[in-house]
């Protein structure tokens, strides 16, 4: 197991084209106050976030409106980051299975002896809320036989196409360039590698190992909806499930209009493909999306064989909701949802969940509480909702509601993509810390390892980063490529490379992997209970 006080991954420095490898650095102790030798360990668990596993050939995604995002593109000063596309979204299936390997390496805790008690995922588990990322991310949990493939399986049908009438050079295409073809930007403009046989290789069976761990699971924006966004409905299914992908949009297209449907806040809608150029490829109807029943479906599903349900009940069930909560000695884990389905990428509560949180809350006044969420308390803000739907909570209602209530000691989120750790309220006074993780999908495509301990009239909440098993080195990475851990190394490089993170002197790649407080630290509380 790699924790970063034995070894850090860093990127290191650019070369001409920016391109940078990545290298190990000497590790990071926990900062501040640790732990008396009398603590007591009461709870240890390993974090993981936004595993996006990605259908990456779906005609339902809109690679296509990434590219005005791009340095070099003439909008990229008027386009935020869109993240509609990765080079290394192909890899998404291996990335996590890495991950599992390194999470069933860990016994015990970073810093006390205190065995591994849960795993958890907060959301985002699926990439485009489609049945077939949800049954490969359900398999790589559980363990069994993963094929990530989709459409022709004996052709890649993904964007990167090495036919001279399908290539486009907006898109990485590790095959190399087609004859009479100019370079693609990311290789000729951004230092990306060639490796051949890649799409081949991503799309290969492999027999998931599956957690040795309990795991629960929350969920996310992506788990609900198309590219986290927008809501599934008739049109959309025909489009993931059809044989035509969009290429480009039509000429007179109103770009702003574009991005204003792609919002933050609900309402939210598809990019027209009305009068756009397409291109054929397979159907498949594994690509339909997810009912809003489906995935508490596939988690209860383990009750009927007498096993754990992944933190949802036959409530949820009844009910239709997902979100729960869950006792473990004396701790009481509670996991919302913070999905606003009527659409946008933010969350919300809804109105029935907020009561029912109230209520727990109440409830567990004896109870150590910690919090589950996909997003943070910062981006609980999308509170729309149609005429005649359930209210919608946001963040401000929700923070005075939780800082009355003195039994939260922790909020772990995601979402965001990057390690963060800040305090909720007043310092020494009440309030609570909010923990996020970084996802498997960007840099640095890692966990946390938490122990929480009691000290005295103290809790202690000690965090550790932790970095996926996988190789560091390019060339030792693409040796052998029918390794899927192989593949989750070159998933690493390449997130570390991502071009448009390279943006104000790669802000993005840096802030994703946090200060060191926000990564290696000890937290505390004065809590009586």
């Amino acid at each position: 197991m790699s924790d970063s006080r034995n070894r850090r991954i860093v990127r290191g420095a650019p070369n001409e084209r920016g391109w940078v490898e990545l290298e190990e650095a000497p590790g990071e102790t926990l900062i501040g106050v640790a732990p008396s030798v009398d603590a007591e360990p009461l709870l240890t668990f390993i974090h993981i976030s936004d595993l996006h596993i990605c259908d990456a050939q779906s005609p339902a995604r809109v690679e296509l409106m990434d590219r005005f995002a791009d340095p070099h593109h003439p909008m990229s000063a008027l386009v935020p980051f869109v993240g509609a596309y990765r080079a290394q979204e192909i890899m998404t299936t291996q990335t996590l299975e890495s991950m599992i390997r390194t999470v069933n390496s860990i016994k015990r805790g970073v810093y006390s002896d205190r065995a591994v008690d849960f795993v958890l995922a907060t959301g985002d588990v699926t990439d485009n809320a489609q049945a077939n990322e949800l049954d490969w991310y359900f398999t790589l949990m559980e363990g069994g036989k993963v094929h990530p493939d989709s459409g022709d399986f004996d052709h890649w049908e993904g964007v990167a196409q090495r036919d001279p009438e399908k290539y486009d050079p907006s898109y990485w295409n590790p095959e190399g360039t087609p004859a009479g073809c100019e370079d693609d930007f990311p290789r000729s403009l951004y230092g990306f590698p060639v490796i051949r046989g890649l799409t081949h290789a991503v799309r290969q069976p492999f027999q998931a190992t599956g957690l040795v761990h309990k795991w629960f699971a929350t969920h996310g924006n992506h788990d609900a909806l198309l590219q986290g966004t927008v809501p599934p409905n008739a049109e959309l299914v025909g489009i993931a499930m059809g044989d035509k992908r969009l290429t480009a949009l039509a000429p007179d297209i109103d770009l702003t209009q574009v991005f204003g449907g792609w919002t933050m806040v609900g309402p939210a809608g598809y990019v027209s493909p009305n009068g756009g150029t397409f291109r054929e490829q397979n159907s498949d109807e594994r690509r339909r999306f997810n009912e809003p029943s489906d995935w508490a479906k596939l988690h209860l599903q383990c009750l009927d064989k007498g096993h754990d349900g992944h933190g949802l009940t036959q409530a949820n069930a009844d009910a239709g909701t997902k979100y729960w909560y869950r006792d473990i000695n004396e701790f009481r884990l509670i996991s919302l949802d913070t999905v606003n389905i009527n659409g946008g990428w933010q969350g919300s509560l809804d109105e029935t969940q907020f009561t029912w949180l109230k209520d727990l809350l109440n409830d567990s006044t004896d109870k150590k509480v910690i919090l589950f969420s996909h997003h943070p308390l910062h981006s609980l803000f999308n509170d729309y909702a149609p005429e005649g739907a359930v209210r919608r909570v946001a963040r401000e209602e929700l923070e005075e509601e939780l800082l009355q209530h003195s039994e939260i000691i922790a909020w772990f989120a995601g979402h965001d993509h990057d390690n963060r750790v800040r305090y909720i309220g007043t310092e020494g006074v009440n309030g609570f810390w909010h923990i996020l993780t970084s996802s498997l999908i960007d840099w640095p495509q890692q966990g946390r390892v938490v122990e929480i301990l009691q000290d005295g009239d103290e809790i202690v909440i000690a965090t550790s980063v932790i970095d996926h098993e996988s190789p560091i080195d390019l060339a030792m990475a693409t040796a052998e490529l029918a390794d899927p851990v192989n593949l989750a190394g070159i998933s690493r490089i390449l997130s570390a490379n991502h071009w448009q993170r390279r943006k104000k002197n790669d802000y993005f790649n840096e802030l994703a992997a946090g200060e060191p407080a926000d990564r290696n630290r000890f937290l505390r509380l004065t809590r009586s209970f």
